[in-house]
């Protein structure tokens, strides 16, 4: 327990470190929660635990949510499923880590948030506006889905094209993977997790348009296509161990690594940018 202990404090200490302290923020809040839930319902006190869920969870009513404005945020760190955890923090992760190195650390953070205010705004539009959802009646929304699609369809529009494993299927591009569950929400939203999905397509569109920004407010489409982190490693495992070979120090190169890790490489100057290149030739 020292050592799990030890890790999680190490991560929370490192900057650049935004992806994985998402992770560990749902996962801690979902541990005290249960702790709460278990020690409440030997107490005879569930009830406790009931009136304190659904104060963090977004209600679909307006009135409640003045009541309780903190639930826009506070909503997408509550899980009350550990499988729903589970999955909802292995795609964070794994679509994350696709695109981290293009947008940098602080678009992923950003973007989980946008995707689960979006996720919030849906959920919200759909259940005061539309009879169809007007008529199942108040509900309550909770879980990162919204944030977690807003990272998954961000990362199809940046990386179409990349390619993961899948259990029976092979290769498979995560373009398709996103459409699926994207259509898939879109189906259930008939469903009895109607509200749920109907967030999942909130985060979906607010992911697209934020790649789509991303992508256009950047260098050409080429840029994109370069797997920088694959690079960056390359260059590392490359450099000459005899000083008089490197022209880029290794310091100054790791610091311009270090700065892609952080925020992508549209951050780098174009002093940086021609350092990052000549050091690749020097060491190719």
């Amino acid at each position: 327990m020292r050592s799990i202990w030890t890790d999680i404090k190490n991560i929370i200490q490192q900057p650049g470190q935004g992806l994985l302290k998402i992770i560990i923020a749902n996962g801690a809040i979902f541990v005290a929660l249960m702790l709460a839930r278990v020690t409440l319902l030997i107490a005879g006190k569930s009830e406790l635990f009931d009136a304190f869920f659904t104060q963090v969870s977004l209600p679909s009513s307006l009135d409640l949510l003045i009541q309780r404005p903190w639930s826009l945020i506070s909503y997408f760190f509550l899980h009350s499923e550990v499988f729903h955890l589970v999955f909802n923090m292995l795609f964070l992760y794994w679509f994350g880590i696709i695109i981290q190195d293009f947008i940098g650390n602080k678009r992923l953070v950003q973007l989980y948030f946008y995707g689960g205010l979006a996720g919030a705004t849906a959920f919200l539009l759909a259940m005061n506006t539309v009879s169809f959802f007007m008529a199942k009646g108040p509900t309550f929304l909770n879980g990162a889905s919204a944030g977690v699609f807003a990272v998954v369809v961000a990362a199809a529009t940046i990386r179409p094209n990349y390619q993961v494993h899948l259990l029976l299927l092979g290769q498979v591009r995560i373009k398709y993977i996103s459409a699926f569950y994207v259509l898939w929400s879109f189906i259930e939203t008939t469903g009895a997790n109607a509200g749920g999905n109907i967030a999942h397509l909130g985060g979906a569109i607010l992911g697209f348009v934020f790649a789509k920004n991303f992508l256009a407010a950047s260098r050409p489409q080429a840029i994109f296509e370069i797997k920088i982190k694959e690079f960056a490693q390359a260059v590392h495992q490359k450099v000459q161990p005899r000083k008089e070979l490197e022209t880029v120090p290794e310091e100054e190169l790791n610091a311009i690594l270090d700065k892609i890790s952080q925020s992508g490489y549209d951050s780098l100057t174009d002093f940086e940018q021609k350092r990052l290149f000549k050091a690749s030739q020097k060491n190719d």
